[in-house]
């Protein structure tokens, strides 16, 4: 999926090897869309753009309600959709401020299956319970608190669960009222600072205690979070 920063005037594209022939001028943020079964040529002038890959075996991971259903999806091109937009946008954000957090990625990967999956397959299935069950939703927090160190992952917190990806990110939220992620980045969070009041460790060696990719990953969340640095937090509590 490309989604074009610039400004572009008509653009020549072929399908396959099918006729060539040019759609209109596009407004900065339009999409485009090539499954991954597809060959899309086209001729575009210089521009600025977010190219987001379709990994099949991922999404087929995260979001196995589609089954065979992707090998249906057809190009889509000159698409408008804010949704769309906005999460390759957050994806490539991620990436360039690199920090990304798995949970976070494999999130709105799934999010992106969804948004195009519904173009093709109309309205997947929500699910039917309210939330995890209170055993499940524990054998989740206890995993996490487990493996705060670890690159935690959602495909494997939701099979910790027996949900799908897709299901269980909403049931976890809707029985623990904040997303997976959002709630790992908590107890990392609360670790770290556990580790800052009982131990005279390294702001280093605690990011990565505590799953932060390095002391400048949780200087910034921890500040984002708390509103002071991680050393201006240990001195407080000194």
């Amino acid at each position: 999926m490309t989604v074009f920063l610039d400004q572009l005037p008509p653009v020549l594209v072929q399908v396959e090897q099918g006729p060539a022939w040019e759609i209109p001028p596009a407004a900065p943020g339009t999409l485009s869309f090539c499954p991954p079964h597809v060959t899309l040529r086209s001729v575009t002038p210089a521009a600025s753009f977010i190219l987001v890959a379709w990994d099949a075996d991922l999404c087929s991971a995260l979001l196995p309600e589609l089954g065979a259903n992707t090998t249906h999806f057809e190009p889509l091109l000159h698409l408008h959709d804010a949704l769309l937009g906005q999460i390759a946008t957050t994806l490539a954000q991620e990436v360039e401020g690199g920090f990304a957090d798995r949970i976070l990625v494999e999130s709105l990967s799934t999010a992106l299956c969804v948004r195009l999956a519904r173009r093709f397959v109309g309205k997947l299935p929500l699910p039917t319970s309210k939330g995890l069950s209170p055993e499940r939703l524990q054998r989740v927090r206890d995993y996490v608190e487990a493996h705060l160190g670890d690159d935690l992952s959602l495909a494997v917190l939701a099979d910790i669960a027996c949900l799908s990806p897709y299901h269980f990110s909403r049931s976890f939220k809707q029985a623990s009222g904040v997303g997976p992620q959002r709630y790992v980045l908590q107890r990392r969070i609360e670790r770290a600072k556990a580790l800052m009041r009982r131990t005279n460790e390294s702001l280093a060696l605690i990011a990565h205690e505590a799953g932060f990719s390095d002391q400048s990953h949780l200087t910034s969340l921890f500040r984002r979070e708390t509103g002071m640095t991680p050393g201006r937090y240990r001195a407080t509590v000194a």
